[in-house]
Formats: C-alpha cells, structure tokens, sequence
C-alpha cells in the first residue's frame, strides 16, 4: 500500500516557509516571482483557507499549527526566508487597557527569547514562556512570538539561519517589530521595520501595514535596509486625483511610472472593478462611525476603497448622484448590489479568476495581505530591486494551475495496531479561522 508524500517546500535559493498563510497573498506574489528562485509553502489553521489555498493549487503544510512545527521539520526544512503575519487582536485595539497590557507582556517576554548561544538555555527560555503565554486570558497573545521562536531555532537547532526575514502586520504591531529588530541585530541581521501605506503601491484600497525586513548579514548589522518606494499617489480625503503618467490604451491595470520618480495616480474602485461595475458609484462604509449612520465614510469610485475587512459585505454601494452644490445624493431604495467576492478580492489586489471556498470567503479576503504589496516587498527583502514590471500583468491574468501531483510512498510495515492520538482537536498556539491575519 502506497500513500502520498506529505507536502514539502523544494530546494530553491528562495524557499519561503509563510507561517499564519491565510489564502495566499504572500504566495500567490511568490508563484509569479518563480523564475527569480522563488518558492513558498504556507502553514495555515483554517480548513476554509487551505481549501481555497488547494484551489489555488498553492503548497500548505499538512500540521496546521505553527507551533507544531519548527525549521527542522522535513516539511519546512529547505526554507531560506520566514514571512509571517501573526494574528495580534489581543493588542491591536487602539486605547485598550488590556491590549496595552498584551503588549507589555509580548514585549517582555521577546526579551526573554533573545541572546541566546545554545539550543539547551533556549529551551528553557522558551519553554518558560510558553507557559506563561498558555496561562493568558487571551492565549492570542503568544502568537507573534511564534516567528521568533523560529527565527532562534532555525540558527540553534538547524545552524542555518534564515536569510531573509519579513513579518507584516496592523500598524499597532510597529512597537512589536520595532523590539525584533533589536533583537534581530544582535542576531546577526540587518533589520528595519516601517508602515507601508498600500494604495502607495498601486492597491486600490486604504490600508496600513507594519512590516519589518532583515537580512541575514553578521558583519554588518547597522547598514540601512532597502524598502519599497511608492510608485502611487498617496489617498488623502479631499486631495485631487493626479494625472496618468500614461493613457492605458494598451489595457493594463495597476502598472507603475517609468518616468524617473513620477508616481501614477491612485488606483481607484472604479479602476480595479471596471469589468463588474460599468457605471460611477459611493460606497458608504461603517468604518469610523462608531454606530452612528451620520458619520458613516463615505468614498467615490475614482477614490480607493476603504480598507477590506471581514465585514467587506456591509459596505452598500449606490449610483453616484450629485446635487447642484456638489453633495452627495444617496436614496436607499437605489442601493445596487453590494461587493461580491471576486470584487472584494480584486479590491485586495486578488486576481479575478481567485477560486475562494467556504461561506465565509470575506474573512479569508479581510485578513490577507495584497498580493500586490506582497510583490514590492519580496522584491526588495530578497532582490533588493523593485518589482519587474512585467509581474503585474502576470498577477492580473493568473488563474489556478492543478495541485502538483503528489510522490506515493510506500507505508512501513505495521506491527501493531496505531494508538489514538490525545492531541485536542484545536492546539491553543494555533490560529483559529477569523484570527489568522495576513
């Protein structure tokens, strides 16, 4: 009797081992940077988001848990680079007491992981504070600490490594990467952390991410790290939309300036859904209204969309009417049919043709990192270069190539009958389905 290989990241001078996956926006960025070297497994705890991951035919481990494995598992074992973005509700809450106090205790608790010179003295850091992660309210809290706990163990337990580091999160996680870049230097890499605004980098939509990059480079720690540079017009409220660079004619969408440090227009709405929406629109969002229907936001078509959030289908789209004075005009009973899925995706950078499963896609498409923001940055965290332009007319047009066939193996003789695991059905260090944030 024959069974298939588990899932396995191959031999590549970039092999991404993507911890806390979700649906592939890291991914799907890293299958169109193939020909650069590029490959990617993701770990993912949602059975939704590995489906849709396995529609995508995208690589995923087969333990869900990120806790569950480590950089010397056979699985994970040939990844060069660890990308990562761990669910961080239990402070990511603006004001909150108890997310301040999350906060503290992540903060503190890094300290203890780090500076370690010996597989043997970190166990027992680890050990110590898993404990006191487990203890938690919220055991949430120790999810950001996964990444470093790889980080150590691929250079104490493995002795190699990983050349290249990047962790994205909500801009409340800054003071977060800010400590790991601390730690990251005494660990032997150059490491800077910073927001990215994503309709910089030509996403059609309001969203801030905390990303920190390092590279594996002992002797020379303190050197600046190169990050992304916008290529797109900054959204502010009320600030007039630039003109194109260039006319379009030639039908692409989201292509970048040329022209010696010019930056193109926003990308707008109405740019990324010109193949569903034919006609101008609002979309009035619950963002910032605190409950109140007066002060919900409101934004036009040629304006990028606020950010996409699990609620994405709360947000009710209406003709774009204007009176004499230039207010907006909004009759209820005109309201037109809210974001479908693909729209959403597409909002997100996703590609059209995206296969998303479950019922619950708009959480999968909420928690994502852009796909197209996820091109800048793995282009200049491994490349150290802006992104060919040639990759985002491959993003636009990519559809879902069949999973790889998986290598049979022979089973291994069985002497006697197998003894029924006492794991729990859900580990408490994994993600669960709305927590795993990309």
């Amino acid at each position: 009797m024959t069974h298939p290989s588990p899932p396995s990241l191959p031999s590549a001078k970039f092999g991404i081992v993507d911890l806390f996956a979700g649906p592939g926006g890291l991914d799907i960025a890293a299958t169109i940077m193939k020909d650069e070297g590029v490959e990617s497994i993701g770990v993912e705890w949602d059975d939704a988001t590995r489906a849709t991951r396995a529609a995508a035919g995208l690589l995923t481990t087969d333990v869900k848990d990120v806790a569950a494995l480590g950089p010397c598992d056979p699985s994970v074992v040939e990844a060069t680079v660890l990308t990562g973005g761990p669910p961080c509700q239990s402070f990511s809450v603006a004001g909150s007491r108890k997310g301040h106090q999350a906060l503290d205790d992540v903060l503190r608790l890094a300290t203890r992981l780090a500076d370690h010179e010996d597989e043997a003295s970190f166990d027992v850091a680890w050990k110590e504070v898993k404990a006191e992660t487990d203890a938690m309210s919220d055991d949430r809290t120790g999810f950001v600490l996964q990444p470093l706990r790889w980080i150590m163990e691929a250079k104490l337990k493995r002795h190699r490594p990983y050349e290249v580091i990047v962790l994205e999160q909500v801009p409340t996680v800054l003071p977060v990467w800010k400590h790991f870049v601390d730690i990251l230097r005494r660990t032997g890499y150059a490491a800077e952390a910073h927001v990215l605004h994503t309709e910089d980098f030509g996403v059609p939509q309001t969203r801030r991410r905390a990303v920190l990059i390092a590279q594996f480079d002992p002797e020379n720690v303190q050197r600046k790290v190169r990050f992304p540079e916008a290529t797109h017009q900054r959204y502010r409220k009320g600030a007039e939309r630039l003109s194109p660079t260039h006319d379009h004619r030639d039908g692409a969408l989201f292509r970048t300036s040329i022209s010696g440090g010019d930056v193109e227009p926003w990308v707008s709405m109405g740019d990324a859904l010109r193949a569903t929406r034919t006609t101008d629109f609002v979309m009035v969002s619950n963002y910032g209204s605190g409950g109140d229907p007066k002060n919900r936001g409101r934004r036009e078509s040629g304006e990028p969309a606020p950010t996409i959030t699990g609620k994405v289908r709360r947000n009710r789209l209406y003709p774009l009417r204007k009176d004499r004075s230039g207010e907006l005009m909004i009759r209820l009973e005109d309201e037109l049919d809210r974001l479908s899925p693909q729209e959403a995706g597409l909002l997100q950078t996703f590609p059209a043709e995206y296969p998303w499963r479950s019922t619950d896609v708009a959480q999968q498409i909420g928690n994502a990192i852009p796909p197209r923001l996820s091109l800048h940055i793995l282009s200049m965290a491994l490349l150290r270069e802006p992104p060919q332009e040639k990759w985002y007319t491959l993003l636009n047009e990519w559809r879902p190539q069949a999973p790889p066939v998986a290598v049979q193996r022979s089973a291994p003789p069985q002497t006697s009958p197998p003894v029924p695991s006492s794991a729990p059905g859900r580990p408490r260090t994994g993600a669960p389905a709305k927590s795993s944030a990309k």
